[in-house]
C-alpha cells in the first residue's frame, strides 16, 4: 500500500517529535552572563570582552544615571543580580545601594576597588587630604586606607586604574573561562598599552617637571589629574546636585585669583555655571572634561579609549593655547 508523501512527511514530523533529543540539540548552552554594576565598569569589562563569543554583557544601573551614590535598586534590578553568573563592580562604595544584594553574591562578585588596595594607598599618598578624605553626610561612602582617610571610589576615570581595572577583569573571567583566556588577555594587553600611551602624554604637559594647579569641579576627576602630576587647588563640589553655596562661592573665587591655577576642570556630567561663574570673574581658562560617569549605550567596545583620548587631546590643545601667568 503506498501513502501520500505529505503524509509520510507528516509522520515523519510527528516522530522527531516524540522521540527525546539531545540537550545540546534542544537548546544550546547559555554563554557567561557578566553583569556590570556601572556604565564605566561596563565599558572596561566590554574592552575585555570584545569578539570573545558566548558571554552575556548587561548593566545594571541605566547608562545615564551616572554614579548611583543615591539609587534606589527596582526589583528588576535585584532579579539581574540573582541571574547573573558574575557581577563586576567599582567598588570603595559606589554600589552602597547593592550591599545586601552583593553580600549574598559575594562568590560571584567581582569587587575591582578592593583588588586595587595596594595601588590606591600610592594615590592616597600623593593626594592632597582635602581632595580624597571626606566628612560623614558628603555622599560617598569611600573605604577606608590605613591612614584613616576616605579612599574617593572614582577610580574608572583615570587611565592608570583603569587599567589596573581591566586586568583584574581579564583575570577573572579568564579564570572562569579558561577556553578563551587567551583572549581577554590579549584584550587587557591591547587597552593597558593605549592607557599607557596616555600616560606618557599627560605626564608630557607639566614643562621641566613643574606642577601645574588645577582647580576641580567634582572629585571624580582626582585620578586623571594624579596621573597627570596635576597639583590639586580643591573640589568645587561634590555631587551634581551639591552647588556651592554664595559664600562658598566667594571663597572659591578668592582662592583661584590669590592661587592662580592653571586650569579650571569641569565635568561634562555636570552643569558648568558655577564653573563659568569663577572662569568669567577670575580670568582663569575653564576646560570641560569628560569622567565617563554616564554616556550612551550605542557605542562600540573601545569606547572609553576613544573618550579618554579626547580628553588628553583637549588638555593638550587648552593648555597650548592658554600661555602660563
Amino acid at each position: 500500500m503506498m501513502f501520500p508523501s505529505f503524509l509520510i512527511a507528516a509522520l515523519l514530523s510527528v516522530f522527531f517529535l516524540l522521540c527525546p533529543q539531545p540537550a545540546a540539540a534542544a537548546q544550546a548552552a547559555p554563554g557567561m552572563r557578566v553583569l556590570a554594576s556601572t556604565y564605566p565598569v561596563w565599558l572596561l569589562t566590554r574592552a575585555v570582552t570584545d569578539g570573545v563569543p558566548d558571554v552575556d554583557i548587561r548593566l545594571l544601573v541605566a547608562a545615564a544615571t551616572g554614579c548611583p551614590h543615591d539609587y534606589a535598586p527596582t526589583p528588576a534590578d535585584l532579579l539581574h543580580l540573582e541571574q547573573a553568573d558574575l557581577v563586576v563592580i567599582n567598588g570603595l562604595g559606589l554600589e552602597e545601594a547593592f550591599h545586601d544584594a552583593l553580600a549574598r553574591r559575594r562568590a560571584d562578585v567581582l569587587d575591582c576597588g578592593a583588588q586595587l588596595a595596594a595601588a590606591l594607598e600610592d594615590y592616597a599618598g600623593r593626594l592632597p587630604a582635602a581632595t580624597i578624605c571626606r566628612q560623614p553626610g558628603h555622599g560617598h561612602a569611600h573605604e577606608q586606607t590605613s591612614a584613616g582617610c576616605g579612599i574617593d571610589p572614582h577610580i574608572f576615570a583615570g587611565p592608570h586604574l583603569a587599567a589596573l581595572m581591566v586586568e583584574r577583569i581579564a583575570e577573572e573571567l579568564a579564570r572562569r573561562d579558561p577556553a578563551h583566556a587567551a583572549a581577554y588577555t590579549e584584550n587587557a594587553a591591547r587597552f593597558a598599552a593605549g592607557m599607557d600611551e596616555l600616560e606618557q602624554r599627560l605626564r608630557q604637559l607639566s614643562p621641566q617637571g613643574r606642577r601645574l594647579r588645577v582647580l576641580l569641579q567634582h572629585d571624580a576627576l582626582i585620578y586623571l589629574a594624579a596621573d597627570a602630576g596635576f597639583d590639586i587647588l580643591g573640589i568645587v563640589q561634590e555631587t551634581s546636585s551639591d552647588a556651592p553655596s554664595a559664600s562658598r562661592l566667594m571663597e572659591l573665587l578668592a582662592d583661584v585669583r590669590r592661587e592662580e591655577p592653571r586650569l579650571l576642570l569641569g565635568e561634562r556630567q555636570f552643569t558648568d555655571r558655577t564653573m563659568q561663574l569663577l572662569a568669567q570673574e577670575s580670568g582663569i581658562p575653564l576646560l570641560c572634561l569628560d569622567t565617563l560617569a554616564s554616556g550612551p549605550e550605542d557605542v562600540p567596545a573601545d569606547q572609553y579609549l576613544r573618550v579618554m583620548q579626547n580628553n588628553v587631546s583637549l588638555l593638550e590643545e587648552r593648555l597650548a593655547s592658554s600661555p602660563a601667568h
